[in-house]
């Protein structure tokens, strides 16, 4: 699923188990421990189910998405609850969604030349 599609209807997806694809933007522990993915349509605040995944990392996450106003916060908030974490492993080194680790690394058709 496409996080545009969470964003511009929140309702018609509430209490649903979705799975989307895409890079790890930020993590925050404050207010809350959560993260903010992001693919080529938009971002997406998650929350963690364990430990936080490192920023630059290209993830799939399967988890409960809601409306929900989290603690320490006053206003409600689309938000992922992980179920599942995968890491999505990358054959070469670039990748076209820009937050991925992949796509920042430097000289990447060198490294991608070293070893085809």
């Amino acid at each position: 699923m496409r996080i545009i599609d969470l964003n511009t209807s929140p309702t018609l997806h509430e209490s649903t188990q979705i799975t989307i694809a895409g890079a790890v933007r930020v993590t925050y522990l404050n207010p809350f421990p959560h993260f903010v993915i992001e693919d080529d349509s938009g971002t997406l605040m998650c929350r963690p189910n364990a430990s936080l995944p490192l920023t630059g990392a290209h993830i799939e996450i399967t988890g409960s998405f809601a409306l929900t106003t989290p603690e320490n916060c006053t206003i409600q908030l689309p938000i992922l609850t992980e179920i599942n974490r995968a890491y999505i492993g990358h054959q070469t080194y670039n990748c076209n969604l820009p937050g991925c680790e992949f796509a920042t690394l430097p000289d990447a058709d060198k490294h991608n030349l070293m070893w085809a």
